[in-house]
C-alpha cells in the first residue's frame, strides 16, 4: 500500500517509518499523499491507540526532497499554493489524531521533519538528532500550519530564533528549548518510546483520549489559526521568485542573490 511509509502494527500500537533513507528520508510528493492518507486512515481506526513516527537509517527526516514535486510542480505558483494546502491537511490531521502521537527522532529533523515532530504529542530525540529550519534560506518560510505549533512549544524569541537564524539544535538544545520532552541515546531511542508509551498504556483510554483534545483545546496554537492565509502567501513567494533563487543556490553551493523586493 504504501512506498515511502513502513507501517508496522504490534497490537495497540503502530510504528510508522518514513522511507527514503538514500535522502535522509526527505520528503517528496508520494511520501506527503502516503502520509494524509495514513492519518485519514487513523482517523477512523479505534483499536490503535498509539502511534510512533521515526525514520529509517540515519535520520528522522532532512527536509523536503528539493528536486521533487514536495512544494510545487515545476515550480508553478499555484502548484505551490495547493501543495501548501496538502502540507496543512497532513499536519492538521496529525495533531488531530485521537491516537497518542509519539516522534522518536533519530538523526537530522529537519524542515517539514521538524513540522511532523511538532504535530506530534511528545518527542524523543535520539542524542546525536540534530533539529533546524533551513526554510528562510532557502526562499521559504516556516508553514503548514506549523508556525502557531512551535511559537506554543518554545515561545516567540526562540521560534524567531530557530526560524530566522537558522541555527541547528543539539539534542539537549532541544530539550532545554521544549521543543523536545526528553533525549535517548541512539541505541536505546525505540526502547525508551517503548517505555513512554508502556506507561501511558496504563492510562485509561477514554480519559486519555479526553486528556490530549483538553490539553490541545486549551493550547494558543488552536486559536488563532493563520493557515487560511498560508497558501496564498506560498503562491506570492513563487510569483516573486524566492524560492528558485533560494533552490538554485543550494544546488549550486552559492550564496543566494535575492534582490530588493
Amino acid at each position: 500500500m504504501y512506498e515511502r511509509l513502513l507501517v508496522e502494527k504490534r497490537g495497540d500500537a503502530m510504528r510508522v517509518s518514513f522511507n527514503n533513507a538514500r535522502l535522509h528520508n526527505a520528503m517528496d510528493g508520494r511520501m506527503l499523499e502516503e502520509a494524509v492518507a495514513l492519518c485519514r486512515d487513523l482517523g477512523s481506526d479505534t483499536v490503535t491507540r498509539f502511534v510512533v513516527f521515526t525514520g529509517e537509517g540515519r535520520s528522522f527526516m532532512a527536509g523536503v526532497d528539493m528536486k521533487s514535486d514536495a512544494m510545487s510542480v515545476g515550480g508553478d505558483p499555484a502548484s505551490a499554493r495547493l501543495r501548501q494546502r496538502q502540507g496543512q491537511e497532513l499536519v492538521k490531521r496529525l495533531r488531530d489524531l485521537e491516537q497518542i502521537t509519539v516522534a522518536a527522532v533519530n538523526g537530522a529533523c529537519v524542515g517539514a521533519g521538524l513540522a511532523l515532530a511538532i504535530a506530534c504529542d511528545l518527542r524523543v530525540a535520539s542524542d546525536d538528532s540534530l533539529w533546524s529550519l533551513p526554510n528562510t534560506g532557502l526562499g521559504y518560510f516556516f508553514s503548514w500550519a506549523c508556525t502557531p505549533l512551535l511559537v506554543s512549544l518554545v515561545g516567540p524569541g526562540n521560534a524567531k530564533d530557530l526560524i530566522l537564524t537558522r541555527r541547528q539544535l543539539t539534542a539537549d538544545e532541544a530539550v532545554g528549548m521544549n521543543l523536545a520532552n526528553m533525549s535517548a541515546p541512539r541505541d536505546a531511542l525505540m526502547s525508551t518510546v517503548d517505555g513512554v508509551i508502556d506507561r501511558m498504556r496504563s492510562g485509561g483510554p477514554l480519559a486519555m483520549r479526553m486528556a490530549k483534545k483538553l490539553v490541545n483545546a486549551s493550547s494558543p496554537a488552536w486559536l488563532g489559526d493563520v493557515s487560511v492565509a498560508e497558501p496564498e502567501l506560498i503562491e506570492r513567494l513563487y510569483t516573486a521568485g524566492e524560492p528558485a533563487e533560494g533552490s538554485a543556490a543550494f544546488f549550486e553551493k552559492r550564496p543566494p542573490a535575492w534582490g530588493a523586493k
